[in-house]
C-alpha cells in the first residue's frame, strides 16, 4: 500500500462547491458562471422593499398602500403643478410644500393678501407629509427598504450611502439638512434609516416640522423681499401654463419609456450571460461518444 510522502501533494478535500470526480466536464464551470449571472441578474431586477419571508400584518399593509399612493400622487403632480401654481399658489403649497409656491404667497402678502398665515402652516404640513412615511417603513422592513430606493447607478449609491452615514451619526442635523434645497441629499432615505435605527416618532416629527417651517418662512421672505415683481411674473407666466404642464407630460411619457426600455435591455443582456452547459460529449464518457468515434 503506497503512503504520501511528505511534500507530495495530497488530494484536495471534497467540498460541496467541488463536483464528483465522475461528473462532466465543465459542471463546476457551469454553476459558478451561472450564479455570476445570477447574481448580475439580481442586480437589474428591482429589489422589494421588504424582507424576504416577511410576514405582512395590518401595518405593513398600510404602509406599503401608502408608499404606492405617494408614487401615484408624485407622478400626477408633475403635469398639475404648473397648472395649479398658476391659478393657486396657496392650493400648491398645501399640496407639495412648493419653493416657488411659497415665494409667491410671500410676494402676495407684499402687495396686501390677509391669507398669509395659512400659507406657512400649509406650507409645513406639504413639505413634509409624506416623511413620517418613510420613517416607518425603514422601521418596518429595516435595511431591505433602504436598499430598494437606491437607484442603479454608481452615483446613486454613493449618494445613498453618504445620506446613510450622515442619518446614523448626526440624526437631528440629517433631518434639518433635508429642507436645504438642491443639496444632493435623499431624504426618503435619511427617514428610513432613523426609522430603522430606532428614532422615536415624536422626535422625529418634532425635528421634521421644525425644519420644514423654518426652510418655508425662508421662501415666504424672499417672496415678500420681491414684492410686486413676482406677482407680475405669476401673472405673465398664467398665459404659458397649460403649455408647460403639455411639456411636462411628454417628458414624463418620454423618460418612462426610456427607462423602462433600458431596464429592458439590462434584463436581456443578464439572460444572455447566462451561460449554457458546453458541449462536452466524448469528455465525460470515458469509452467516448455512443457512435463509437473517439
Amino acid at each position: 500500500m503506497s503512503q504520501t510522502e511528505p511534500g507530495d501533494p495530497a488530494d484536495p478535500p471534497a467540498t460541496s462547491a467541488s463536483p464528483p470526480s465522475d461528473a462532466p466536464a465543465g459542471a463546476a464551470w457551469g454553476v459558478n458562471e451561472a450564479g455570476a449571472a445570477a447574481a448580475a441578474a439580481a442586480q437589474v431586477v428591482p429589489q422589494r422593499p421588504w424582507p424576504a419571508g416577511h410576514t405582512f400584518e395590518r401595518a405593513d399593509k398600510i404602509c406599503a398602500t401608502l408608499i404606492g399612493l405617494m408614487s401615484v400622487y408624485g407622478l400626477a403632480m408633475i403635469p398639475l403643478r404648473p397648472v395649479v401654481l398658476g391659478l393657486a399658489p396657496l392650493v400648491l403649497v398645501t399640496l407639495t410644500g412648493s419653493m416657488t409656491g411659497m415665494v409667491l404667497c410671500g410676494a402676495f402678502a407684499a402687495t396686501g393678501a390677509t391669507w398669509w398665515p395659512f400659507a406657512l402652516v400649509l406650507g409645513t404640513f406639504g413639505a413634509m407629509k409624506f416623511d413620517p412615511v418613510f420613517w416607518w417603513a425603514g422601521k418596518l422592513w429595516g435595511d431591505q427598504f433602504i436598499a430598494s430606493m437606491v437607484g442603479p447607478t454608481p452615483r446613486a449609491r454613493k449618494r445613498a450611502q453618504r445620506a446613510e452615514k450622515l442619518a446614523k451619526r448626526y440624526e437631528v442635523l440629517a433631518i434639518l439638512i433635508t429642507y436645504i434645497p438642491f443639496l444632493p441629499i435623499p431624504g426618503a432615505i435619511i427617514y428610513a434609516v432613523l426609522g430603522a435605527a430606532g428614532t422615536s416618532l415624536r422626535r422625529f416629527l418634532t425635528i421634521t416640522v421644525l425644519g420644514a417651517f423654518v426652510s418655508r418662512v425662508a421662501f415666504f421672505a424672499l417672496g415678500y423681499w420681491i414684492g410686486e415683481p413676482a406677482v407680475a411674473a405669476l401673472e405673465e407666466f398664467g398665459k404659458y401654463m397649460w403649455y408647460v404642464s403639455i411639456a411636462l407630460v411628454i417628458g414624463v411619457v418620454v423618460v418612462s419609456f426610456r427607462s423602462a426600455r433600458k431596464q429592458q435591455l439590462e434584463q436581456e443582456q443578464a439572460a444572455a450571460a447566462t451561460p449554457t452547459r458546453p458541449d462536452i460529449a466524448g469528455i465525460s464518457d470515458p469509452d467516448g461518444p455512443a457512435d463509437g468515434r473517439r
